[in-house]
């Protein structure tokens, strides 16, 4: 292989791109580590030259409830081994993104470590992209690429939290890379062993990696056995047994870093929990009246028929890793419709779900890019349009983030078709002689392509009707909107305060030494609710925000039997009247503190219920 050279030299057993080579050189040593070391900063690039949000709100305190196992979860474990059996631990299963989130924090720190983790992720997922692009067409794609990911609002937005979506979408994405990558022969197991550990990561990071995963594996089978069969029983042993491997690390990971060895069990008792008809009620809904106010949903079907524009005149030339990643992105799409309309999974009225999509999605953009723009490649300036407008169209953006709100119809349906179109004037750009008006028709062309997915995706889902039969507890709209250019100071704040939490509360003493939540505060204190999250706070709190007692939370507590309430609010002054209407359970308050972050401030009252509360047995 030459380096620069796009694909020259490169044999997969697979047909491979008609690139065009840039230069019958190889690069100097220097020029290539140069270039790695542009790729290994390019996340931080991005985030200061788009603004990248750093973090994003929670929206629910399910990614509190992630965050409490890589502050503590071996006393998550302690206090609450008892519920995993009725799929209340599932979170603990999730290694794939727990363990890695864990050893960051361990060895950074809580903020930092987040940081650390998600500037992991980003290079997880953009390397590959990188040179993916660049072996397809040139390194000047190849920037394109990096900017197709690091701009994408959804993705931006999955990184933000610790809802294992942010491992996922990164692990998804490098892994789909990896397994089309051209190589030289002597590479090629390599790249399909690196696509094993990343899909592995993957489906042991979320459930909802199963369909991703499995949709595009089989595309990648489904086109190998009709253009190349070559070699693939040895590539499918090569893929199984690394992920036999990569399970067996992770089995011994979870063990030293969470405690618990056995995520297995977790896993399956939280499918069975998720799964049961009362379950899939609560969270699936049985009506699709919804969806036509969701436009970024448009996004996925319009990238996949852009796609099909651009390779559609390629025909049967069409290189092998193009057609595979196309036919990847739309059997994803199409699985996961099917899986919100046809079944019971909420794949895309989730948006922590749906936000694994984008992996393919994005790569299917990339390379839908790499194909318009194919005249471009060969042209030392003009090859550096496409990177240029992909930058220049989200700049534009944050320069007046100011979307209306609006549905599929019209105007999300006449976008997405305007995504279509623009890529079918990229596409027809080529047979344009003039080689200057063909730069510049087919750039325009591209920003209108990139433009119109923005607007798509940052696009609020407007006010609508409530619909009887959708679920009553459905997911709250995601903030793509403000993604680019957005701040996350309050968010750090927020995350600052809830993982100082088990500091304040401390290590349980003895198994089973259960904490209620109450929290006595108003609902608009978003970080007190995310607080109580780190307790698993749908199951672990009070009903009551108030300082009276209702009796259907005395009856929890004397079903519960905890030996610890922990009162958490954003003032102490209704906390003693609080404990005095706990009298029954022989209180006493162990322990108080206030936590504060920037303007954020929570007050914390750790009480004892002497009624629940053992001493720990002494060792012999």
């Amino acid at each position: 292989m030459r380096d620069g050279s796009g694909a020259a030299g490169l044999d997969v057993g697979l047909p491979q791109p008609n690139a065009v080579s840039q230069s019958a050189r190889p690069w100097p040593v220097w020029a290539r580590w140069l270039e790695a070391l542009g790729v290994a900063l390019s996340p931080a690039v991005a985030a200061l030259v788009l603004r990248l949000r750093l973090m994003a709100p929670s929206l629910l305190p399910d990614p509190a409830m992630h965050t409490s196992y890589i502050i503590e979860g071996r006393d998550v474990f302690t206090r609450y081994a008892s519920l995993a059996g009725v799929g209340l631990l599932r979170e603990g299963g999730r290694v794939g993104f727990l363990v890695p989130a864990r050893l960051a924090y361990l060895a950074f720190g809580a903020v930092p470590g987040f940081l650390v983790t998600r500037y992991v992720f980003a290079l997880i997922a953009v390397a590959p992209v990188y040179l993916l692009l660049r072996r397809l067409y040139s390194p000047a794609a190849g920037v394109a690429g990096l900017v197709v990911v690091l701009s994408s609002p959804v993705i931006v937005t999955a990184w933000g939290t610790d809802y294992p979506d942010s491992a996922v979408v990164s692990y998804a994405l490098g892994a789909m890379a990896c397994l089309v990558m051209p190589s030289a022969p002597r590479w090629r197991r390599a790249w399909l062993a690196a696509a094993g550990v990343l899909a592995t990561l993957a489906l042991w990071s979320h459930l909802v990696a199963i369909p991703l995963m499995a949709a595009a594996l089989a595309a990648w089978l489904g086109v190998r056995l009709v253009r190349e069969r070559a070699g693939l029983p040895g590539d499918l042993a090569v893929l199984a047994g690394v992920a036999v491997a990569v399970t067996g690390l992770l089995v011994l990971g979870s063990a030293v870093v969470l405690g618990r060895a056995n995520f297995f069990w977790l896993t399956w008792e939280g499918y069975r929990f998720l799964s049961n008809p009362r379950m899939t009620a609560m969270n699936h809904s049985a009506t699709w009246r919804w969806a036509p106010y969701v436009t970024y949903l448009l996004v996925p079907p319009a990238v996949v028929g852009a796609f099909a524009v651009a390779a559609i005149r390629r025909g049967r030339a069409l290189p092998t890793p193009v057609l595979i990643v196309g036919v990847m992105a739309a059997t994803q799409v199409a699985v996961f419709a099917l899986l919100q309309f046809a079944g019971s999974v909420q794949t895309l009225e989730m948006h922590y779900f749906s936000s694994t999509l984008w992996a393919g999605v994005c790569l299917a953009f990339a390379v839908t890019l790499g194909e318009l723009a194919g005249p471009l490649w060969d042209r030392p300036l003009a090859r550096w349009l496409p990177a240029a407008v992909l930058l220049a169209v989200p700049l534009a953006y944050e320069a007046a983030p100011r979307v209306p709100a609006f549905g599929w119809l019209p105007f999300g349906v006449i976008l997405a078709v305007t995504v279509i179109i623009a890529a079918a004037v990229a596409a027809a750009c080529a047979r344009i002689r003039q080689r200057a008006a063909a730069v510049v028709a087919t750039g325009l062309a591209l920003a209108v392509f990139a433009g119109a997915a923005l607007v798509l995706t940052v696009t609020p889902i407007p006010d609508h009707p409530r619909f009887g039969d959708r679920a009553l507890k459905h997911d709250p709209p995601a903030d793509y909107a403000d993604a680019l250019g957005g701040s996350a100071t309050t968010h750090i704040d927020e995350y600052r305060i809830i993982t100082a939490l088990p500091g304040l509360v401390g290590r349980a003493t003895y198994p089973g030494e259960q904490i209620l939540i109450w929290r006595i505060s108003p609902g608009k204190y978003r970080y007190i609710r995310d607080a109580a999250g780190m307790y698993h706070d749908g199951y672990n709190s009070l009903s009551s925000h108030t300082v009276r007692l209702p009796r259907n939370d005395r009856r929890q507590i004397q079903a519960r039997r905890p030996a610890e309430m922990l009162l958490l609010g954003d003032t102490a002054e209704p906390f003693p009247v609080a404990v005095r209407a706990l009298a029954r359970f022989r209180p006493s308050v162990m322990r108080t503190g206030v936590l504060r972050a920037g303007s954020l401030v929570m007050r914390v009252w750790l009480v004892r219920l002497g009624a629940y509360y053992h001493p720990p047995a002494r060792p012999g």
